[in-house]
């Protein structure tokens, strides 16, 4: 027997040996399995095609069988039945868990779920509260739960909604054969625009829900008879996962090419887009699985008493078994160098260390250079965010964050990065909870992502509502450095909604008021008819004819009050007719003018032709009284500057969207200011109750607001009001402008 006496022969016998000792394991090639998609085939499944066509499952053993879904074929039904031995679906499989389905989740693998209700954005819905009374097509049963949860957490119940079977056919939505349509945001808003019609994403993350998606699931029969089998899978989808996110344009070729997939180039590039931010592969690792997570999920369905309040989460998230022991196939492998050592020269082992070396340096080169493309790829993503990302570190101070953020924030970077984020934004009401909630997470109290909402403070002292999504952020050694926080606006659906109580408040005050007043009419009725016929029969010297007098002062002067609650209510609606605004507002304006104290200031900015507007002039001529009136008491002490600005306004559809009773078009803006006393957010939050008044007794009745509130309603018009305490109040009116459609009794111009 010869020695080997090169290198080449010592790594050839190497070779030799570990195809010897790897053949041993042929027999796994074969072992089939299949895979049953949630739909047909796309990108929203990229990971799983990567891990066909790069080999990534025959490596390990595995030949798979990617299975398409589609109408009446859902992954849950395929595993149940045994057809498939894992699946693609959505957080739902917690519910058929709870029903008693085995099903087991491996990964998620998007960590934000892409179903959205989607409407026409002509429809004149903006908000899922627009959905009462209207048509909504959804997945049967509880497929769509997440937005099912989203109805339910702004109390719309199931009979407030007429809800139609899913279709799959986006052409129902654009013929409007129905008014709302459940689909996904990688996809849908797509065709909409490519048949001209705008769409309009109702995203159940703004109502509170947001669930994880597209996970990757089997049953409890598969990880008990096929443990090594679950792993492998799992791994090798992962990795084809890693591998289609860095690779997209790749894998839309092979949807194009192998699996005819009818979408368009420019489609599978949309849909791919729009999977990485639900992804987010650059922030958080791909199929990263949180129990605290699911937690909230399961605490989310309990509330609305989908699911049990004792029921576990025990068997349903996946726990990896220890690593294969490959022990015995070390041995043999170790043993097999170690004989060929024996029979190698040391130049050889000098060869092969010295290849090592030089491979290794060439691979932390790449993967520096990889970790810097890839820090620069998160930053871009982080910078064209559509919701706001705040990174503090471990004492609460700032170290990066978003444009979204700062254009929320109104302040520049320079502004925020290093200060606390604690003490500059967050409102002293809301410090304590959120400064406890970021002391959990950094003593690691809180594992995981939380959700929660709260007060913040921007830089113009307006107060902002945002619904957070907080996860802790470690280093390479796993130490915790700090907190990542993703938020989003709440704020124009938290005035929507207090502008729809209002609005029922008022209806409510409205129709009470009415009917007192009509009983209190009766019986003024009485009093100054009879009190008439006495005065009738006692002379002009009787001191009962001067009591008679006093009682019909005094009923004429409750017939002006009734008269209030009757326009208020608007059972006493005078007629609308094209009226000169401007006229109307001069005229009042000269009776302010003579009757105001000499330590208040009138200044007025009236605008030359200014629209006509389809109004009563009585009516809007004491809408200017009321408000003249009250801001000269709230300067009367210390007096003040009065400014009453008209002008013409044209609304727009994005200044109109969250104010639901002010329609786009052209309106005669009236603007009354003053710089007195000003109010609190608690008067301000009731200016226009009925009888609610901050005056001393006897000095006011409260119901002048009420009554203006109940005059621009009738006119179909808006009014906002915005005051500081010590530093005045702004009422702003937007009359709508005359319209030759509407009918014209005659031109008025009205003078007072």
């Amino acid at each position: 027997m010869r020695l080997l006496q090169s290198p080449q022969s010592a790594i050839l016998c190497t070779l030799i040996t570990l195809v010897l000792i790897l053949s041993c394991n042929g027999a796994d090639a074969s072992d089939k399995v299949a895979l049953q998609l949630a739909w047909k085939h796309q990108f929203q499944f990229a990971g799983y095609y990567a891990a066909l066509h790069q080999g990534y499952y025959r490596r390990v053993g595995l030949d798979v069988s990617i299975v398409e879904g589609g109408v009446g074929k859902f992954a849950k039904e395929e595993v149940l039945g045994g057809r498939a031995q894992y699946g693609v679906a959505g957080a739902e499989l917690l519910l058929h868990r709870k029903q008693g389905d085995p099903f087991v989740i491996l990964a998620p693998i998007f960590q934000h779920s892409p179903s959205i209700l989607l409407v026409r954005k002509d429809s004149g819905i903006s908000n899922i509260q627009g959905l009462i009374d209207k048509k909504v097509m959804l997945l049967p049963g509880y497929k769509d739960a997440d937005i099912l949860v989203a109805f339910l957490n702004e109390g719309i119940s199931s009979d407030q909604y007429l809800r139609l079977d899913q279709s799959y056919n986006i052409e129902d939505l654009i013929k409007q054969r129905t008014d709302a349509v459940s689909a996904y945001v990688t996809n849908e808003p797509w065709q909409m625009l490519q048949k001209g019609v705008a769409p309009l994403v109702i995203s159940p993350m703004a109502y509170g829900v947001d669930f994880y998606s597209d996970c990757l699931f089997t049953s409890e029969n598969e990880i008990k008879h096929h443990p090594e089998r679950v792993q492998k899978f799992l791994h090798a989808s992962l990795d084809g996962w890693e591998y289609a996110m860095d690779h997209p344009q790749e894998i839309i070729d092979l949807l194009s090419r192998q699996y005819k997939v009818s979408k368009t180039k420019a489609h599978l590039e949309y849909e791919a887009r729009e999977i990485r931010k639900i992804m987010m592969p650059d922030l958080i690792e791909i199929g990263h699985m949180n129990p605290g997570r699911w937690q909230h999920i399961k605490q989310t369905y309990e509330k609305l008493g989908l699911i049990d309040a004792d029921f576990s989460l025990d068997g349903f998230l996946y726990h990896p078994q220890q690593k294969l022991d490959y022990q015995p196939l070390k041995q043999i492998f170790f043993g097999a160098i170690g004989f060929i050592a024996l029979f190698a020269v040391g130049s050889g082992i000098l060869f092969l260390f010295n290849r090592k070396l030089a491979a290794e340096v060439k691979e932390r080169k790449q993967a520096q250079k990889e970790i810097a493309t890839q820090k620069q790829r998160a930053e871009q993503y982080l910078q064209v965010a559509t919701v706001m990302f705040v990174s503090l570190d471990v004492d609460g101070k700032v170290n990066m964050v978003n444009e979204k953020a700062c254009a929320i924030l109104q302040c520049s970077k320079e502004d925020i990065i290093g200060q606390n984020w604690f003490d500059m934004f967050v409102t002293k009401s809301a410090q304590h909870d959120a400064k406890n909630a970021f002391k959990n997470m950094i003593t690691g109290h809180t594992s995981g992502p939380e959700y929660y909402e709260n007060k913040i403070i921007i830089s113009n002292g307006e107060i902002k509502y945002i619904a957070w999504q907080t996860t802790p952020v470690r280093d390479a050694h796993g130490k915790l450095v700090g907190v990542l926080c993703c938020g989003d606006d709440l704020s124009e659906k938290r005035k929507l909604q207090e502008q729809l109580i209002q609005s029922q408040k008022m209806e409510s005050i409205g129709s009470l008021a009415g009917g007192i007043a009509h009983e209190f009419n009766n019986i003024l009725t009485i009093i100054l008819g009879n009190n008439e016929m006495n005065m009738r029969e006692l002379s002009e010297s009787s001191p009962a004819r001067r009591r008679a007098r006093r009682i019909e002062d005094a009923g004429i002067r409750g017939r002006d009050v009734v008269k209030q609650l009757l326009t208020f209510s608007r059972q006493d609606s005078p007629a609308l007719q094209r009226t000169d605004i401007k006229s109307t507002v001069q005229g009042a304006m000269k009776l302010i003018q003579s009757s105001a104290p000499a330590n208040i200031l009138i200044k007025q900015n009236i605008s030359e032709n200014i629209f006509p507007v389809f109004g009563n002039g009585t009516q809007i001529n004491q809408v200017i009284i009321n408000l003249c009136g009250n801001a000269i008491d709230a300067m009367s002490e210390k007096g003040g500057v009065l400014t009453v600005t008209l002008r013409n306004e044209i609304v727009e559809d994005r200044f109109a969207g969250p104010h639901p009773s002010l329609s786009p078009g052209k309106y005669a803006k009236l603007i009354v200011e003053d710089n007195g006393i000003g109010m609190d957010e608690k008067t301000r939050e009731r200016v226009f109750e009925p009888y609610y008044t901050t005056k001393p007794l006897g000095k006011g009745t409260g119901i002048g607001l009420a009554v203006v509130h109940g005059i621009i309603k009738r006119h179909k018009g808006f009014i906002d009001v915005h005051s500081q305490l010590n530093r005045g109040t702004t009422f702003t009116l937007f009359f709508p402008a005359y319209n030759a459609i509407r009918p014209e009794q005659k031109f008025v111009i009205n003078r007072v």
